[in-house]
């Protein structure tokens, strides 16, 4: 029997099978058998929420009721989106900062919990990525550094920052996004983004274990490539399937609503089934779509 040729089979119907869906957001199993949380009301800090995903799903939070809390460095385009919700009749506020500053970071902290309390909701959508072979980056170790600073430093001191006064008042949830290459088990030429993105992840998943009995939860939000500025200087993209930034912020609105831990595209859950039966099979698909 050809066994690998049997895994690849597999995986490629799975694969053929999720671009048939059209890229559709995963449901949650809570979405199946509760409401979920009401957002109506609540307050919503979103990171990165001048551009892309951050900008899309902070115009749907403020489209649900929520008072959006939208943090980005570029004070212009900031501005921009919160007029766009409030033209629309929804509640918005733009706080700029450089969440890569531990002490911008720390400010915006202080402002918030001074001037609205601990957010009901913290979406750590800023991010960095860079593409590049890690041989072509020995001389580049800010590189490195740089994107851990946003992708995990960033979204960990938000998360010590609001998490005590969360756990007082007894709810609150954090919706962190990672990638699908972190539960898919490799990202080649990728090793700066997704050792953060990993680094994220296991933080998540590990302080929502301390948090359970709190009322305080974390999401971890695993998208598929997405259509945004960040992913445009890359030629080979251009023409592979993404998922619209609009349809991003879909799927964490319903991360904040359903508090699931985790959602992730079918295609990964299809890879990381291989990798769990053997990471070999895994690593030689995930090489046949990078290199």
């Amino acid at each position: 029997m050809d066994v690998w040729g049997a895994v690849t089979g597999t995986y490629r119907r799975g694969a053929a099978r999720f671009d048939r869906a059209g890229l559709q957001r995963p449901r949650p199993v809570s979405e199946l058998i509760a409401r979920g949380h009401t957002l109506e009301g609540s307050t919503v800090l979103v990171t990165g929420a001048s551009s892309g995903i951050g900008a899309a799903a902070a115009r749907r939070f403020g489209e649900e009721g929520a008072t959006v809390l939208l943090v980005a460095r570029s004070a212009e385009p900031l501005d921009a989106i919160r007029r766009e919700i409030v033209d629309a009749g929804g509640s918005a506020v733009a706080l700029t900062a450089d969440l890569a500053d531990e002490d911008d970071a720390a400010r915006l902290i202080e402002k918030v919990l001074a001037e609205f309390g601990a957010p009901d909701v913290v979406v750590n959508n800023a991010g960095r990525s860079i593409r590049r072979r890690m041989l072509d980056s020995t001389d580049r170790l800010h590189d490195y550094r740089r994107t851990a600073a946003i992708n995990y430093f960033a979204p960990v001191q938000l998360t010590l920052g609001f998490a005590p006064a969360m756990v007082e008042r007894g709810s609150g949830h954090f919706v962190n996004v990672s990638t699908w290459g972190v539960p898919g088990g490799a990202m080649p030429k990728f090793s700066a983004y997704a050792g953060s993105k990993s680094a994220l992840s296991m933080f998540g998943r590990s302080i929502a274990i301390e948090m359970a009995r709190t009322g305080v939860g974390v999401t971890t939000v695993y998208f598929p490539l997405i259509r945004t500025p960040m992913i445009e200087p890359t030629a080979r993209y251009r023409d592979v399937p993404t998922l619209s930034a609009e349809d991003a912020g879909e799927w964490l609105v319903d991360a904040a609503r359903y508090r699931p831990a985790e959602m992730l595209p079918r295609y990964t859950r299809t890879l990381r089934r291989i990798g769990a039966a053997r990471v070999e099979w895994a690593d030689r698909l995930t090489a046949m779509a990078h290199l």
